[in-house]
């Protein structure tokens, strides 16, 4: 063998030592890695799993906040509406008084509302026709009895509204509707009104 060939195959033989021991290190240091590798997965896992608890918990309890918001809403709601139906109730009702029991509660508007000298009453068409010139007349005996001097003529014309009447003087309107009276009582009453509906 030359020197060439010894030097060659020292180098091989070197190059293989290097190579085993490289081998080695890196076998142990992939094993070291592999080790490691594993304890941080775990650790990761256990982490995630931890996270995912937590998240579903947050979830869980975002939900069932949403879910009691969503119920509360929904009871309001549902109150909302039922004393919306109570008011409906009562308007319905009172458009259903019998025509003497319905002209005395629209009499005594009509008495608070009336201002001095001439001035004309405006109903429906349903109450124009069941109440009346006539009951305008009375209306007008009323009101000499208290000394006033105010005079009322029934109007030719009508009003779109579901019951109540509207005063004119002149230009000047006094809008004594149903809808208009309700609407005024409407926040007075509507505490007491769903306390009745639900109380315990």
């Amino acid at each position: 063998m030359t020197g060439i060939d010894r030097i060659k195959a020292k180098i091989l033989d070197d190059a293989r030592g290097i190579a085993d021991e490289n081998l080695n290190r890196a076998r142990q240091e992939a094993e070291r890695i592999v080790a490691e590798a594993q304890k941080q997965a775990l650790q990761e896992t256990e982490n995630t799993k931890q996270a995912a608890t937590a998240e579903a918990e947050n979830i869980r309890k975002t939900m069932d906040a949403v879910s009691s918001l969503e119920e509360r809403k929904r009871m309001l709601k549902v109150r909302q509406e039922m004393v919306e139906a109570a008011f409906e109730a009562a308007f319905e009702e009172t458009l259903k008084l019998p025509v003497d029991e319905y002209g005395r509660l629209i009499k005594g508007f009509i008495l608070e509302s009336v201002r001095e000298g001439e001035g004309e009453i405006l109903f429906n068409e349903a109450d124009r026709s069941r109440l009346g010139l006539q009951y305008v007349e009375e209306i007008n005996t009323s009101l000499r009895a208290e000394g006033k001097t105010s005079v009322l003529r029934l109007s030719g014309n009508t009003i779109p509204n579901r019951g109540g009447f509207v005063l004119k003087y002149g230009d000047m309107e006094i809008n004594s509707t149903l809808e208009i009276i309700f609407s005024m009582l409407r926040p007075q009453l509507e505490a007491e009104v769903a306390s009745i509906l639900f109380k315990a």
